[in-house]
C-alpha cells in the first residue's frame, strides 16, 4: 500500500449539544513520517476488520444538495496535491459539521477526522475515518502509574471508504461505510454528509446473493447440481471474507458458467449477474461478505461406517425447534423432519414397505 496524502482535523461537539465546530488545529501530515505510516496501517487494518460494512454510491440525482460530491469529482479530475487534498477535506468537514447539528445526530459527539488518499494493488482509495480519545496508563520516571490520553486507533466510530478507481470506471458500487449501530443501520449523519445513497447492509447482500443462486438453479432446472453450486458460492464468499476482500458478482457468475451443462450454456452463460442484480434481489456488483450469514450456509459433514450426512448448518437445531434436522444432546440422536415425497419413497423402497 502506498499512502499519498494524509490530513488530520478535529470536529468539536458534545453529546446532546446542537452546536458542532471545526477546530483550527491540524492539517496535512508528512506521509514519510514513520508515525504517519503507523497511523495509516492501523486505520486500514481497523476498517478491514469490520464485518458489517454497507456499500452504495453517491446521490447523483441530487448532487447539488451534497457539496462534497462536487468537491470529490473536482479532486479526482485534477492533479492531486496538498492544496487540492486539503480543499476536499475542508468541504467534507463543513458537511460533517452541518450534519452533526441535525436533530437526528443530537446524541453524537465529535472526534478526530482522518483523511487518507492511498493506493493498494491497482486501486486508489479515499478513506475518511472518525476516531476518539481513550484513557490509558503509563509510568513516569519514578515508575509510578499515571493516566495518559491516547487516540483509540483500533476503534473506528464512523468511516467511509471510496474506491476512486471503480468510481471512474462507472461501477454501481464504489462506497462502503461504517456507521452508528445505535440506530440499527448505517445511514446516519456521516454517510448523509458525504451524499451516500442506496446503501445495502452486507448481511442483506450476502443472503440475497445466496437466495438468487438458489432461484437461478431452479429457473434453469439445475436442481440436481444446486447444492454443489451453492456450496461453491459460499466457499467463494468465505475465501473473500478471510482475505478481507469484497465479493464481486462477475466472479460468482463465473461459478455458474462453469457448472452449466452444454445444452444450456448458450442460453444461460453470463446471465447470472443480471439475474442477481435485478429488482428482485438487488445484489450490488461489489459488496462485503457477511461472516455470520456465510457461516449459516456452511456445510456440516459427518460420516460413520454405514451412513454419512451432508447438510447446511442453518438446517440444524435443538429438539422441538422445528428445524429440518434436530439434534438431542441428551440422547445423542438426530431427527430429520419435513422429508420430501421422493426421499420418503426411497426409504420405503429400501425397507420394502408397501403403502
Amino acid at each position: 500500500m502506498d499512502l499519498k496524502f494524509l490530513a488530520i482535523r478535529e470536529l468539536i461537539k458534545e453529546a446532546d449539544d446542537s452546536l458542532a465546530t471545526i477546530s483550527e488545529k491540524g492539517g496535512a501530515i508528512d506521509v514519510e513520517d514513520p508515525m504517519a505510516q503507523q497511523l495509516f496501517n492501523a486505520l486500514v487494518s481497523a476498517y478491514g476488520k469490520r464485518s458489517a460494512l454497507t456499500h452504495g454510491s453517491f446521490n447523483e440525482e441530487n448532487s447539488e444538495g451534497y457539496p462534497f460530491i462536487a468537491g470529490f469529482k473536482k479532486f479526482i479530475d485534477s492533479t492531486p496535491d496538498d492544496a487540492t487534498f486539503l480543499s476536499l477535506c475542508d468541504q467534507a468537514l463543513a458537511q460533517l459539521a452541518a450534519s452533526l447539528q441535525q436533530p437526528s445526530a443530537r446524541s453524537a459527539t465529535g472526534g478526530y477526522v482522518i483523511f487518507m488518499y492511498y493506493s493498494s494493488d491497482v486501486f486508489d482509495y479515499l478513506l475518511i475515518g472518525l476516531v476518539r480519545d481513550k484513557s490509558g496508563v503509563a509510568f513516569d520516571q519514578d515508575l509510578n502509574p499515571t493516566k495518559v490520553i491516547e487516540v483509540d486507533l483500533e476503534k473506528l466510530h464512523q468511516a467511509a471508504k471510496i474506491n476512486i478507481t471503480t468510481y471512474k470506471e462507472g461501477s454501481d458500487s464504489y462506497l462502503s461505510f461504517i456507521g452508528s449501530r445505535r440506530k440499527g443501520d448505517i445511514t446516519h449523519y456521516f454517510s448523509n454528509a458525504l451524499g451516500c445513497t442506496d446503501v445495502v447492509p452486507s448481511k442483506k447482500s450476502t443472503s440475497d446473493l445466496i437466495r438468487a443462486s438458489e432461484d437461478f438453479c431452479r429457473h434453469y432446472h439445475l436442481e440436481e447440481k444446486q447444492d454443489e453450486i451453492v456450496e461453491d458460492v459460499v466457499s467463494y464468499l468465505s475465501r473473500q471474507r478471510e482475505d478481507k476482500q469484497s465479493a464481486y458478482l462477475p466472479d460468482v457468475a463465473q461459478i455458474f458458467d462453469n457448472h452449466l451443462p452444454p445444452e444450456q450454456a448458450e442460453q444461460a452463460t453470463g446471465t447470472f449477474s443480471k439475474f442477481a442484480n435485478s429488482e428482485n434481489y438487488q445484489v450490488s456488483q461489489e459488496f462485503q461478505p457477511h461472516t455470520s450469514t456465510i457461516n449459516s450456509y456452511t456445510k456440516v459433514k459427518a460420516k460413520m461406517d454405514n451412513w454419512q450426512l451432508d447438510f447446511a448448518k442453518r438446517s440444524l437445531g435443538n429438539p422441538n425447534s422445528n428445524s429440518e434436522i434436530e439434534f438431542d444432546p441428551q440422547t445423542n440422536s438426530l431427527r430429520i423432519n419435513r422429508l420430501s415425497t421422493k426421499v420418503i419413497e426411497q426409504l420405503k423402497q429400501a425397507l420394502n414397505v408397501d403403502d
